[in-house]
C-alpha cells in the first residue's frame, strides 16, 4: 500500500482526486493519508468529509509528520514550482495539477531535475485517458498520407470559482494562475493537438476580455497551431450564454463531429454514432483520474519510470508561453 498527500484541497483535489483514490480499481494499492492547506476553513471541510486524513497547514510539518511515497499537487500554478521542488528534496514520487509549472522560465530551470530524478513524475493531463479523444487521436492516426483538421470550442459562462465560500478565485489572479482561460483549460488542447497531431510548427494566437473585464485576466482566446500531422483551432471563451463544448476532426478520407452529446462519424458516405460518455457527468469525470492514477501507480510499482508524460507536460508549458507571446506581439510564432 503506497501512502500519499495531497497538497492543496481545493474543488479539483476534493471533487477529483480523494474520489480517484477511493474508487475501488485504486484503494487497495494506494491511500492518501494527509493533507495540506493553507486555509484553515477548507481543512475543517476535509476533516469533516474526510476524518481518516491527517491535515496539516504548512509542507514542512507534513513531511516532518508523514512517511510517505508520493505527493499529489492539487495547488494553484503558481505555487507547482515550489512544491516540485519540495517532493524532489524529500525523495517521493510525484503526481501534479496542469500546468505543471507557471512559465516557460521554471520549466527550463525544472525540466533537467524532473527527467535525471529516480522517482516517478506524473503531470494530470486526464483527458488522454477519454473515450471521445482516444476516437479523436484514433481518426486523426488512420490517414496515411492526408492531414487533419481539429476543431475545438469550449464554452463557460466564467472561470470555475472552486469551492466559492472558501476560494480566493485564484484562476483570475495571473501570479497564481500564469493567465486567464489559456493557461486554465487551453492547456489541456495544447498537450492533446501534440498528441493527435505531432510536433508544432507554428502558433497564432490572439487573447480578448469580451465580457468579464473585472478580470486581471483574457476571459477569450483563439489559437491556430501548425503542426507536423495538420492544423489545430482551440476556441475558448468564459464569454458564453451556458456551458458547452464541442470539436469536430475533418481529413480527406473521413470525419468526426462531437456535439457535446454525441460522437458522429461519417465515412465513406456513411455515418455511425459512436457511444461516448458524457464529458460534463460527474462519474465519467472521475474515471479519467482513476485511469490517470493507475497509470501513476502502474510506474511506480514496476519501477520503470517513464519520461514522456514530463516531456508532453515541458512542450505544453512552451506552447502555453508561445501563445501569450504570439498574442502580445500580434504575430505568429514558428519553430
Amino acid at each position: 500500500m503506497l501512502k500519499g498527500a495531497i497538497i492543496g484541497m481545493g474543488k479539483i483535489a476534493q471533487e477529483a482526486h480523494i474520489p480517484a483514490f477511493l474508487d475501488r480499481q485504486v484503494f487497495r494499492d494506494a491511500k492518501i493519508i494527509a493533507a495540506v492547506d493553507e486555509n484553515g476553513r477548507m481543512l475543517n471541510l476535509v476533516r469533516s468529509k474526510y476524518p481518516e486524513i491527517r491535515c496539516y497547514s504548512s509542507v514542512d510539518e507534513m513531511f516532518e509528520r508523514e512517511d510517505l511515497d508520493f505527493i499529489d499537487i492539487c495547488t494553484p500554478p503558481g505555487t507547482h514550482a515550489h512544491m516540485i521542488e519540495e517532493g524532489l528534496k524529500r525523495g517521493v514520487h510525484i503526481i501534479c495539477e496542469k500546468p505543471f509549472v507557471l512559465g516557460a522560465f521554471d520549466a527550463e530551470r525544472l525540466y533537467p531535475s524532473i527527467a535525471g530524478y529516480q522517482k516517478v513524475f506524473m503531470p494530470v493531463h486526464q483527458y488522454k485517458y477519454s473515450p471521445l479523444w482516444k476516437a479523436f487521436k484514433e481518426e486523426a492516426s488512420r490517414g496515411t498520407s492526408g492531414k487533419n483538421f481539429i476543431q475545438f470550442n469550449v464554452f463557460r459562462t466564467e472561470a470555475d470559482r472552486g469551492i466559492a465560500s472558501l476560494n480566493k478565485g485564484w484562476r483570475t489572479d495571473p501570479e497564481l494562475s500564469g493567465g486567464g482561460i489559456l493557461s486554465d483549460t487551453g492547456v489541456h488542447y495544447l498537450y492533446l493537438s501534440l498528441w493527435m497531431l505531432g510536433e508544432v510548427r507554428s502558433i497564432t494566437a490572439r487573447a480578448f476580455s469580451i465580457s468579464h473585464t473585472e478580470y486581471s485576466v483574457e476571459d477569450t482566446a483563439l489559437v491556430v497551431l501548425e503542426s507536423e500531422y495538420g492544423v489545430a483551432q482551440i476556441s475558448l471563451t468564459w464569454g458564453a450564454d451556458r456551458r458547452h463544448n464541442s470539436a469536430c476532426l475533418v481529413n480527406s478520407r473521413s470525419s468526426l463531429v462531437y456535439n457535446g452529446s454525441e460522437l458522429i462519424r461519417n465515412f465513406l458516405s456513411q455515418s455511425e454514432r459512436i457511444p461516448v460518455p458524457d464529458a460534463s457527468d460527474k462519474k465519467n469525470y472521475i474515471s479519467l483520474y482513476v485511469s490517470l492514477v493507475r497509470d501513476f501507480l502502474g510506474q511506480v510499482n514496476s519501477g520503470l519510470k517513464d519520461n514522456c508524460r514530463l516531456d508532453e507536460a515541458y512542450k505544453s508549458i512552451k506552447l502555453l508561453d508561445s501563445c501569450y507571446r504570439a498574442a502580445v506581439t500580434n504575430r505568429t510564432i514558428t519553430f
